[in-house]
């Protein structure tokens, strides 16, 4: 859990919450005089320490040394000369297997890593502000036998792959204040003149406020089921991944320029022909206006056709250890699944322990 501190106390007196979390402090005490018995040892524990920050001893988290451009699955060009791409950064086959679950152990499961980048060259005239990315997964032989598949629809959903997991399920960027003051004033007046009488009202009020309120970075990613065109009886759950990105609205940054997102993905068989289908909607904004969707829809502005992914290949770091005909277990996986997400910039973790009375 990530924890801001503005530096203020909101609270001078202490309050016996046993949500609070609480911090003993020890002071050394004066020197006892010469001959005088020592104390008994104090039994109170005293504040846990904050574990120093060590590099992450996982031999499967991706080596920078072993980031080279791969295939490219995604490509378009924008207004402005902005890009995007994106490029399989890792595959590897394994299974999914583990004694502290009840599911069914998993045989055929695929680690998919897909690395994305966002180029604008003058940000200040053409910046991503937003972005939707979809991910779905679907058999390329669904359409093989449309007769036997109309009549099984549980069948069917057997033979597609899906997902298992993916990653980032909620990111946020660092926090931004602002400071927001209004003041508000009405004032008028209303008379009546009727000799020998006058009278007359002058009503007048006023009010002023104030707020702070916070902006961030977020991405937030979901598993939906994937919509079939033969009707709901054949959607496959869990066959399309959508991210939300959204930039920070005070600090007006964009987008993460390159960022390199994580998937597992189930498959029927080991030889299963399967196909990964990317889209991409950015909201561009050229100065004060957003490009419209009918512009960015343009032909010129098409993503170009490149190959799919081949998920009967292996491409890039591999897992270790394999386990013979079988792959690696990523059940097994010493970090994460978060971990394996790349991002620019740091990443902090914070907690706060906390200790009831």
């Amino acid at each position: 859990m990530g924890i801001w501190d503005d530096g203020e106390d909101p609270e001078p007196f202490p309050m016996r919450n046993p949500n609070l979390a609480m911090v003993t402090i020890d002071r050394p005490a004066a020197p006892a005089p010469p001959g005088t018995p020592s104390p008994p040892a104090s039994r109170r524990p005293s504040a846990p320490e904050h574990p120093s920050t060590e590099p992450s001893t996982d031999p499967n988290l991706a080596h920078p040394r072993l980031m080279v451009n791969r295939a490219c699955i995604y490509e378009r060009q924008l207004p402005g000369d902005a890009y995007i791409t994106a490029h399989v950064q890792r595959l590897q086959h394994g299974f999914y297997s583990s004694p502290a679950v009840s599911d069914q152990d998993l045989d055929h499961v695929d680690f998919l890593g897909i690395n994305f980048v966002f180029h604008s060259p003058n940000t200040l005239t053409h910046r991503f502000k937003a972005a939707t990315i979809r991910a779905s997964i679907h058999s390329m032989r669904e359409n093989s036998k449309p007769s036997t598949a109309s009549q099984k629809p549980h069948a069917y959903r057997s033979r597609n792959p899906r997902f298992l997991k993916h990653a980032p399920h909620l990111l946020y960027g660092a926090v931004s204040p602002e400071t927001l003051q209004w003041n508000y004033s009405l004032s008028g007046s209303l008379g009546v003149a009727e000799l020998p009488l006058l009278a007359s009202i002058s009503p007048s009020g006023g009010m002023n406020g104030r707020y702070r309120r916070y902006e961030m970075m977020r991405i937030q990613g979901s598993v939906r089921s994937l919509k079939s065109s033969r009707g709901r009886k054949f959607d496959v759950e869990a066959g399309e991944i959508v991210w939300s990105l959204e930039e920070n609205n005070l600090q007006r940054s964009g987008l993460p320029r390159e960022f390199t997102f994580a998937m597992l993905i189930q498959k029927p068989r080991a030889d299963s022909r399967i196909q990964l289908v990317l889209d991409i909607e950015p909201v561009l904004q050229c100065s004060y206006f957003n490009y419209p969707t009918w512009w960015l829809d343009l032909p010129a502005y098409k993503p170009i056709p490149r190959r799919s992914v081949d998920f009967r290949v292996e491409v890039g770091q591999r897992f270790e250890p394999l386990t013979p005909n079988k792959g690696f277990n990523f059940a097994t996986l010493e970090s994460s699944f978060d971990d394996y997400v790349h991002m620019p910039g740091r990443k902090v973790t914070t907690g706060v322990s906390l200790v009831r009375p």
